[in-house]
């Protein structure tokens, strides 16, 4: 038993020797920061085109007129549903854009702090939209301009402009009745 009351501590000494138990001194951190500088060149030599050279980024700018058509109420464009064959099933003139049934208005999770203190904290299910809990059933919804809610679980192609669809459309929603 004599042996492992000594044994401990040797081990503990040893593995601080070796590890070289220091602390964090400014020179320290200038040679990290001289170490990922070095890594950081090394990565723009290795990247043909670096952000930074580019003029006009297009992915930037087709993503902020995305957001901009999509956030559009007055936008009116044409969804396609699709069979698992990739036919139109229907088509739709839609007010708005398609959205995800499982998009929520509310944070889908409530942070809890069971220790008293914000660095303990513990994430939660919260209550979806409508008060109840776990997840929606699949699929998109949109609205036509007449009013009409359609709910759709299939592929389907959204478009600002009619598609000239060479197939016939199988599925005819009678308006007005």
């Amino acid at each position: 038993m004599k042996t492992n009351r000594i044994a401990a501590p040797l081990a503990l000494a040893l593995v601080l020797a070796v590890t070289g138990c220091t602390s964090d001194t400014s020179s320290d951190r200038e040679k990290a920061q001289a170490i990922s500088g070095d890594q950081q060149r090394k990565y723009d030599k290795a990247v043909p085109f670096p952000a930074g050279d580019l003029n006009y980024p297009l992915d930037r700018a087709n993503l902020a007129e995305y957001l901009k058509r999509n956030n559009d109420p007055k936008r009116v464009s044409y969804v396609y549903l699709l069979s698992m064959d990739a036919k139109v099933i229907s088509y739709y003139t839609v007010k708005g854009k398609v959205t995800s049934v499982s998009s929520q208005l509310l944070p889908q999770d409530d942070i809890q702090h069971p220790c008293g203190y914000r660095e303990c904290y513990l994430a939660t299910d919260s209550a979806g939209d409508d008060g109840t809990y776990g997840g929606n059933e699949p699929g998109v919804f949109f609205f036509t301009t007449d009013g009409t809610l359609v709910t759709w679980t299939g592929d389907y192609i959204q478009s600002d402009r009619p598609l000239d669809v060479k197939t016939p459309v199988s599925l005819v929603a009678k308006v007005g009745n």
